[in-house]
């Protein structure tokens, strides 16, 4: 199984600081104020976290828990309790960031220093104790569990460690971006380095002492210190998944799509409220709102597998901290257009479009302007922080009709400009671009002309699966069961279908691989499929196959949804077993396919074409030359021309035979 994700921008709730001072070590440990909790709760912890009150156990082994996560906003300093997921999971402006190697270092203080002078980010004020690297990659839910050997750049080996039970031992936790997959130019799904900020640098000591928050202040060690890192996405705009939804309304656990879900969005545009504001510094601030529908444009392109729902839109401006300070209204306070797939121009340079061309006309976008000069003025008169949010939210039902911009499958782009977009010399700057995604099956390939016309795209070729060979009449849908033209469906069920772009390019989106309908597993694992493909659109001018094809199957059966998002991120695009689909005589060779049609779906080559011979054409695999209707017309005219005159010269033989 492949996988890809999309990164997103998100914003991190203020959370409680860390503090690790020395002026607060006892003991020789560094001391970690509790998080909100009640002495009922192990004096103020989770479970997880292994508080034990009293005297140092020099024999019990520590442990550290690294999650992280991506946000909009500046300031948070690393937390460490267990209790902090309760609060980071709750925020749906967070996404956990895959891919992402720390190494722990061991540390002392400097010549010259003592453990209150060590700061983490700052090199002079300690020295390592010994060599031992410990290194550790976050998994799809942005966490690190385990610990392994780092080579001298920082990277894992296959060598587990363990951290030392005893007192005295104090670290340095650090990101190495450099060696980060989620870096690396060939990771299909890795993160935009442009719009990142690497975490800070924390200082701990493990185990970990502090007090409890129950009334005495009860005096123990953290066993199993979890560590939340300072973490950023330096960009002004972002697009965030919020939630996703079945098609009986309930929440999803994890961000997995099915075609009949809801999924709802948040565009976020960030504008400032500081002492000044300066001109082309690309920060709008409140002062510079003129109120004229030209201060903010949002726009949001959504390919064929979404389709908004209109009436779910909400706007508002939020404080940093996410507290709401003004409801805007449409038409009031902003406009929107919602009945447009023609691509919109920018704000500052009305020559030039918000995106790039989307190789299929099956596109729609929305745009919001803000603000008309009630809006504005609204804006101004309640702005009470440095930094705030401008958020547009919507629902959006995930279709059947596959990922038309052949991009990630359950995708949509949206960009923001806005009237302080421009560098220092005035001109304006590209859009601030924000690409979602959610855990989706796709399946995707190319729809080639002929090898002897140099397999050339052929768009607008449509797909759907079946079953099997027996039952190509009956098409695949959200639930897991096969519907055929005159079954009713359900109104909450979406049959698949995907048509080839301008490119050639066929994607399934969304497909239910996750024991859906019939095979419907309890824990929501991913089922053993054998789809076939079949093609039941072809151009005019050009053969339908006529035959199905196989298989579509998934790896990882068995594994759970959760287990998934764990493994391939929640924002992976899980795609089958492509040795498993034979095209056969229709197979058009990835090597044999030139550079001008040579397709990509997210990032990565797509490997499978399907090869299309026109009517006229003798040396297809299925050789008879229907064309419709006429072109068996006319054999059967011409047989019949044949059969008579056969006859007409029988008839005369046999009455010469009389005669």
């Amino acid at each position: 199984m492949h996988m890809q994700r999309d990164n997103e921008g998100i914003r991190l709730p203020k959370l409680l600081g860390l503090a690790v001072a020395g002026a607060t070590l006892l003991a020789g440990m560094v001391v970690l104020p509790a998080t909100q909790a009640s002495a009922a709760d192990a004096y103020g912890f989770a479970a997880e976290d292994d508080f034990v009150a009293g005297d140092l156990d020099t024999a019990k082994v520590p442990q550290l828990t690294v999650t992280k996560y991506l946000s909009l906003n500046d300031g948070y300093a690393p937390t460490g309790s267990a209790n902090d997921a309760v609060q980071l999971n709750s925020n749906h402006d967070l996404a956990p960031a895959k891919d992402i190697l720390f190494n722990v270092r061991e540390v002392q203080p400097a010549d010259g220093k003592s453990l209150a002078d060590i700061n983490a980010n700052e090199p002079t004020s300690y020295t390592y104790k010994n060599n031992t690297i410990y290194a550790g990659v976050t998994n799809g839910q942005g966490v690190i569990n385990d610990w392994y050997q780092g080579d001298t750049s920082g990277k894992p080996t296959d060598t587990k460690l363990t951290f030392p039970a005893g007192p005295n031992h104090y670290y340095i936790l650090s990101e190495n971006t450099a060696g980060s997959y989620a870096f690396d130019p060939s990771n299909p799904n890795g993160i935009d380095q442009t719009k990142y900020k690497t975490a800070v640098n924390s200082f701990f000591g493990l185990p970990y002492a502090t007090n409890g928050s129950d009334a005495q202040q009860t005096r123990g060690f953290i066993y199993h210190l979890h560590l939340y890192p300072k973490n950023v996405n330096a960009q002004s705009f972002a697009k965030t998944v919020q939630s996703v939804k079945d098609a009986d309304g309930n929440v999803k656990d994890q961000t997995t799509a099915t075609a009949g879900d809801t999924v709802t969005y948040k565009l976020s545009q960030k504008i400032y409220n500081e002492g000044t504001a300066a001109s082309n510094d690309g920060k709008l601030d409140v002062k510079e709102l003129k109120g004229q529908g030209t201060d903010v444009r949002l726009a949001d392109r959504m390919s064929s597998s979404l389709r908004g729902n209109p009436a779910t839109i909400k706007a508002d401006i939020r404080d940093s901290n996410g507290n709401k300070l003004v409801d805007l209204a449409k038409t009031d306070d902003y406009t929107q257009d919602l009945a447009t797939n023609a691509n919109p121009a920018r704000l500052n340079d009305t020559s030039k479009k918000m995106f790039a061309d989307a190789p299929s006309d099956d596109v729609t976008y929305w745009v919001f302007d803000f603000f008309t000069t009630a809006g504005a003025s609204k804006v101004q008169t309640n702005a009470a922080t440095s930094v705030m949010e401008l958020e547009v939210t919507y629902d959006a039902l995930v279709t059947g009709n596959g990922d038309s911009t052949g991009t990630g499958g359950v995708v949509n782009d949206a960009a923001s400009d806005f009237s302080e977009n421009k560098g220092s010399d005035g001109k304006g700057k590209d859009p601030v671009p924000s690409h979602t995604n959610v855990t989706n099956a796709a399946l995707a390939f190319g729809s080639v002309q002929s090898k002897k016309l140099g397999y050339p795209a052929l768009p607008d070729t449509e797909y759907r699966l079946v079953k099997d060979a027996d039952s190509t009449d009956k098409y695949l849908a959200s639930d897991g069961k096969f519907y055929g033209s005159k079954d009713t469906v359900p109104s909450n069920v979406q049959v698949y279908k995907a048509t080839a772009n301008k490119k050639g390019l066929v994607v399934f989106a969304a497909l239910p691989i996750f024991g859906t309908g019939e095979s419907k597993a309890a824990d929501k694992t991913v089922q053993n499929t054998s789809w076939m493909l079949v093609e039941t659109k072809t151009p005019q001018g050009w053969r339908n196959p006529g035959i199905p094809f196989g298989k579509v199957t998934y790896g990882d059966v068995g594994m759970t949804e959760e287990g998934i998002v764990q493994k391939y991120g929640r924002n992976a695009t899980l795609q089958p077993n492509y040795d498993a689909l034979n095209f056969g005589n229709f197979d058009a060779p990835v090597g044999e396919i030139g550079t001008e049609t040579k397709l990509m779906f997210n990032n990565v080559a797509v490997s499978k074409y399907l090869a299309h011979y026109k009517t006229t054409d003798g040396d297809s695999p299925l050789a008879l030359p229907l064309t419709g209707g006429r072109g068996i017309l006319l054999l059967l005219v011409v047989g019949a021309l044949i059969m008579g005159g056969a006859l007409y010269a029988r008839n005369r033989r046999n009455n010469a035979v009389r005669a």
